[in-house]
């Protein structure tokens, strides 16, 4: 009988754990906006042939395993990056060199979405870079695993940490009101 009760409870866990996970997650926002900054010593220009040079990103960015440039979809450029986790495309909505760039998510198939605006303030000799993720994750239960997982600047910071280092500066990533 004290086996069966056992054999319950564990039932009832690897039941209700994700049931509870994806309840919860309907209560959380779907909607997320992210923002970080870093101060780097580097011109505007130097920063900006890095970032726009989306072929080049698996050089610097330890995250990403492969890039592939696509074909262009209506004349937007699109890439897709390769991480652990798998595959994601996106496409540039918008450049204004050295100032402004805005990529988005188009592979309608992720859990999750959004863009990526590089904002690039010229300082002195240096650059104030600011990137504003406004992203979205459509599954509840994957939202409630981000909740109390990960943050959405996780991402961001390592980026901003990996362009320092590429630019051989010690500087480092802050976060700031969007």
């Amino acid at each position: 009988m004290k086996f069966m009760r056992w054999v319950w409870v564990i039932v009832g866990v690897v039941i209700g754990l994700p049931v509870m996970a994806f309840v919860i997650g309907t209560f959380l926002p779907r909607d997320h906006v992210a923002t970080m900054a870093i101060d780097l010593k580097a011109p505007p220009e130097r920063v900006w042939a890095l970032i726009s040079d989306f072929a080049g990103t698996p050089k610097w960015r330890t995250d990403i395993t492969r890039l592939r440039m696509d074909p262009p979809v209506r004349g937007a450029v699109r890439f897709t990056e390769s991480t652990s986790q798998g595959d994601v495309t996106f496409e540039v909505v918008h450049q204004e060199s050295p100032r402004v760039q805005v990529v988005r998510v188009v592979d309608d198939d992720q859990p999750f979405g959004g863009t990526w605006t590089w904002d690039l303030q010229a300082t002195g000799s240096g650059t104030r870079l600011t990137i504003t993720e406004a992203g979205f994750i459509k599954n509840a239960m994957f939202r409630t695993m981000g909740a109390l997982f990960f943050s959405p600047a996780d991402t961001i910071d390592g980026y901003l940490r990996a362009l320092a280092k590429t630019l051989g500066e010690s500087a480092e990533p802050h976060t700031r009101q969007p």
